[in-house]
């Protein structure tokens, strides 16, 4: 009896969470996400504000919580492409275009957070201690990318490579912020060729004197990313 009561209690928060998330998400498109208010929230998800807090402190609780729910419709979403491709071009576009489709119905709540994520030092900033968790996911689901192509990527390339696969996508994803053609069609195209060039540039890797130029590149990219403390510094891969 103790252990379905706990079960029940478990899946009536999930869907308590759930619906709050639900709710924040078609406000934050109505009205804007700074211009929502937790008490709003509280009241369309027919929840007291205490209620509303103990499952979420903040608004950007909130959208971390959908961050989280995004990345998983993410993996799913690029399952089939993984599964189903070796290239590791096709690979590559694969997965961001996944992350694209999932973030696709959110297209305008994307341009104001992303104005906000644009400060180093907001919490709702890729590059924030906060966003440490999901950023290793994101960065991570990239090895996965690399571990399943038939290229053979440079051995000294290989633990920077995820990073860097990541960090292209974050690019991918400013451009589609601000794309303005129909369904960001521009977007879907950019990934194509753009993906085509990344490869190209992991087999250059293979040249010496190439190598040479792009170890630079990549130390620039290490010491002059953004970053929040002395702490994500020293564990940066590079």
């Amino acid at each position: 009896m103790g252990d379905r009561a706990d079960q029940q209690k478990h899946m009536k928060a999930a869907e308590t969470r759930q619906r709050i998330l639900d709710v924040a998400m078609k406000l934050f498109l109505k009205e804007g996400f700074e211009r929502a208010t937790m008490r709003k929230i509280a009241q369309l998800a027919n929840l007291s504000l205490g209620a509303t807090y103990y499952y979420f402190r903040t608004k950007q609780h909130i959208i971390f919580h959908y961050y989280e729910q995004s990345h998983e419709d993410q993996l799913q979403a690029s399952h089939e492409v993984l599964l189903r491709e070796t290239s590791l071009e096709t690979r590559i576009a694969g997965v961001i275009k996944a992350h694209i489709d999932v973030a696709q119905p959110f297209h305008e709540l994307s341009k104001e957070l992303f104005k906000i994520a644009s400060d180093p030092e907001h919490a709702l900033s890729p590059f924030s201690k906060e966003s440490k968790p999901l950023r290793d996911k994101n960065i991570a689901s990239f090895e996965e990318v690399i571990d399943g192509a038939r290229e053979n990527v440079p051995a000294a390339l290989r633990p920077k490579l995820p990073e860097l696969l990541w960090l292209y996508k974050i690019g991918i994803i400013l451009y589609w912020v601000h794309d303005t053609s129909a369904n960001q069609a521009k977007t879907y195209r950019l990934i194509d060729k753009s993906a085509s060039i990344v490869v190209k540039l992991v087999k250059a890797y293979k040249v010496p004197m190439l190598r040479r130029f792009m170890d630079e590149m990549i130390g620039l990219v290490a010491e002059f990313k953004p970053h929040v403390s002395e702490v994500l510094e020293e564990e940066r891969v590079f």
